[in-house]
């Protein structure tokens, strides 16, 4: 559901809403999370969320929306160029540069929901359909590209042990040979 209103009321409703949201996030896993509580916490009433949103859920499409587009603007080039370095690098700093909030709900396992609809649209975006193009099995190439948050997630699980460029360029390997090996089976 997108809000584009302009009257003030609405704005903060939807501020508070949000906020909420966030500190819920960062403090419960999201099947712990309720619309009582969130609403609580937000100073509204259930009536109020309802006239904006008809579910959590709903919030939750909308915070994924963005975060997608957020991504794909950072990654849309490299992605359109075949760059499967540029896409990974790009990717990877800006889970590292992202708020708290958004990298709970990219990399905690508790939100893994959150991350594979997120990663599912972006893979699906058109800025990627020429990575899939190329092969034979396409949704088994999109699930391989997964690897690359599974092991920006890992590093950062692991306490960050090699600088991020390292990773970078590690991660850019392993994804684009074991892509570039397919192309060539299949070519």
């Amino acid at each position: 559901m997108e809000h584009t209103s302009k009257d003030l009321r609405v704005r903060r409703t939807l501020k508070a809403i949000r906020s909420a949201f966030y500190e819920l996030v960062l403090t419960k896993k999201y099947s712990e999370i309720s619309i009582t509580e969130l609403t609580e916490r937000a100073e509204i009433n259930r009536k109020t969320f309802y006239l904006h949103y008809s579910s959590l859920e709903d919030l939750v499409k909308e915070v994924e929306e963005e975060i997608v587009n957020d991504i794909l603007n950072d990654v849309r080039m490299s992605a359109e160029q075949m760059d499967v370095a540029g896409c990974v690098g790009k990717f990877y700093h800006y889970l590292d540069e992202c708020d708290e909030v958004q990298q709970k709900l990219l990399c905690d396992a508790h939100y893994y929901f959150f991350y594979e609809d997120v990663t599912d649209a972006i893979l699906k975006s058109s800025a990627f359909s020429s990575f899939f193009k190329m092969t034979k099995h396409p949704d088994i190439v999109r699930s391989y590209s997964i690897c690359i948050t599974f092991i920006y997630r890992n590093w950062l699980k692991n306490g960050r042990p090699i600088p991020l460029d390292e990773l970078i360029e590690y991660a850019s390997i392993i994804i684009s040979t074991g892509y570039r090996g397919i192309i060539e089976r299949e070519g």
